[in-house]
């Protein structure tokens, strides 16, 4: 675990919620800003406001069982929430295209987390979700985008955000593919764990799914 980690990776820790700041950062983030945000993005595609908030539930259900603070877990929900909003920015006859993007369009698509972060930006108190937002589509093994940031470079929400992001395009359907089984998408995930995840935090997500719906994946083979 990297000494940047320390502070929020506790897996197997129990946290003393006494000792969590008093003002959370979710209570300084211009909230009805980033709620406008999220208004926009599902006038423009409903799916991907229905995806944020599943990827909001389970980046705070993984921050959860990581033994995260109540700040932390707070901020792991909002990132969840607002990670595609850079969406809005997306020609929406490529968000919306019911059918598999061609090379280019896949290209114009990958500006959302970029376009996203700026957004963010101008947001008073959404200093911790920016860097987040920019990196959530890295790959653990540096090929991901936008800047080819690799391992621990990667900040740790993105890196628990590109496991519960995955996890949920995975299982649900788009009219261009069917959705993956349950044990089919943790199947999937485990073969990606330090390839595309940061193979710590898959662990985790996998004790969280066993937690969550009574599904136990066999990690040792």
């Amino acid at each position: 675990m990297s000494e940047s980690d320390s502070n929020l990776y506790m897996i197997g820790e129990n946290v003393n919620n006494n000792e969590v700041p008093q003002q959370l950062i979710i209570e300084k983030v211009n909230m009805d800003a980033i709620d406008g945000f999220c208004r926009e993005i599902y006038y423009c595609d409903p799916y991907t406001a229905m995806h944020a908030e599943h990827v909001a539930d389970l980046m705070a259900g993984l921050a959860t069982q990581m033994s995260m603070s109540a700040e932390e877990i707070n901020l792991a929900y909002v990132v969840g929430v607002v990670h595609d909003v850079g969406k809005i920015k997306t020609p929406e006859a490529i968000l919306t295209k019911p059918a598999r993007l061609t090379d280019e369009e896949y290209k114009i698509m990958k500006r959302h987390s970029i376009d996203g972060a700026e957004m963010l930006s101008a947001i008073a108190g959404t200093e911790p979700i920016v860097p987040v937002m920019r990196h959530h589509h890295e790959r653990y093994d540096g090929k991901g985008y936008p800047d080819g940031l690799i391992g621990k470079e990667i900040p740790l929400l993105s890196r628990m955000l590109a496991i519960c992001d995955s996890f949920d395009a995975m299982t649900t359907h788009r009219c261009y593919k069917s959705p993956m089984t349950l044990p089919e998408s943790l199947i999937e995930i485990k073969k990606c764990a330090g390839s595309q995840f940061d193979p710590e935090i898959c662990q985790a997500f996998f004790e969280f799914i066993r937690e969550r719906f009574g599904f136990e994946l066999d990690t040792e083979t």
